[in-house]
Order: C-alpha cells, then structure tokens, then sequence
C-alpha cells in the first residue's frame, strides 16, 4: 500500500478546499455539501467493495489462483482470466483492488491485464438490456470483438510491462 500517495493526496484536497473556501464561501459551502451527498451515496458501493476483496483474500486459496491465473498453463490462464472479468459486474474501481490481490496471489502480470480489461470491456450481465437498445446482432458483435480485444490488449500489457509472462 502507498500511504506516501495517499498523504499526497490528501494534503491536496485540503488544499484545494481552503482555496476554494478562500476564493467563494458560499460556492464552497455548495461544493462541500454535494461532496458530502456524493460520498454518502457512494460509501455503500466502498464498504461492498472491500468486503469482496476481503472475502477474497481471505477464502480463495493462493494455490487456486495460481492454478487457473499463474504461470503454466497459457491458455488456461487467459481464458479464464477472461471469462471471470467478462462475468464479474461492478463499478470498475472495484477491479482494481480486486487485480492487486490477484497479482499479490501469484497471478501473472497479463492474465490480471486480461481480467481487468475484460471487466470493462465485455457486458455479458448487460447483454440483454444491451439487445433491447441496440439490438441483438450490434450486441453480440460488439461484445465478441470486446472480449478478443481485452485478450489482445491484456497480452500486450503483459509483454510491454513484464516481458510476456503469462
């Protein structure tokens, strides 16, 4: 965990605030507040999301992670890196803790680049409110060239980041 960015970050906030405070009370009395509401309505979505990474960490097996995910088997990995970020749903910011625990568990470099770009990439839960807006033959298209391309771009993260280590 970087504490030093966090405290880099934090001092800016501060800083920013006293600014704004400084520049306009009254807009930053509104700012302030609607940043407020915003939290609120985003904390159960943050407490949800260290509860999966904790449930996670906690239960699945380093040994699992490195069976499906590790080093070995290349097309084992990125398939089913693959098919997990296609079928997970949620915020993309609860992809990445979710990632880091996945590379603290022995996954390779590409397959968690895999996991992560097909989590944003590919709408498997969305499909059918997908088909009702766009249609069935954009959907499908759309999500298969999602999915190949999240394998593409997870395997060329790994090779530009890590040398190709699947």
């Amino acid at each position: 965990m970087n504490i030093g960015g966090a405290v880099v970050y934090g001092i800016i906030v501060v800083l920013s605030y006293i600014y704004a405070i400084k520049k306009s009370k009254s807009n930053s009395k509104k700012a302030f507040k609607k940043g407020g509401v915003q939290f609120l309505k985003q904390l159960p979505m943050l407490i949800s999301i260290f509860l999966i990474v904790g449930l996670f960490n906690e239960f699945v097996p380093k040994s699992v992670v490195m069976a499906f995910v590790g080093k070995g088997n290349e097309t084992l990995s990125i398939l089913s890196s693959a098919i997990f970020g296609t079928i997970v749903m949620g915020p993309v910011s609860s992809a990445y803790p979710l990632g880091a625990l996945l590379l603290k568990k022995g996954a390779t470099l590409t397959a968690t680049a895999i996991f992560l770009n097909s989590w944003v990439m590919v709408g498997f839960v969305t499909i059918p409110y997908e088909i009702s807006v766009f249609g069935r033959r954009f959907t499908l298209t759309r999500n298969i060239l999602a999915f190949v391309g999240a394998i593409v771009i997870g395997i060329l993260t790994g090779w530009a980041l890590g040398g190709m280590t699947l």
